[in-house]
């Protein structure tokens, strides 16, 4: 098994929207996710989501052409 790092960040200055966290989440179960990993966020000052990430375990065998 190999681990893949599925991460979505906003822009410079700018917090991460609800849609955008929608499609992480997405992307995330798309490449593999089962659901019951815990992601990493990064968060401002302010509260507001910067970055997110979560490490996805993914079959050795298993390209990246088949995530997309």
């Amino acid at each position: 098994m190999s681990t893949r790092k599925i991460e979505h960040k906003a822009e410079k200055r700018q917090a991460l929207t609800l849609d955008e966290l929608a499609a992480f989440v997405q992307d995330a179960l798309r490449s593999g996710a089962s659901g019951d990993e815990h992601p990493v966020v990064q968060i401002a000052f302010s509260g507001k989501l910067q970055k997110i990430h979560v490490d996805v375990e993914v079959p050795a065998n298993q390209d990246e052409k088949t995530l997309s």
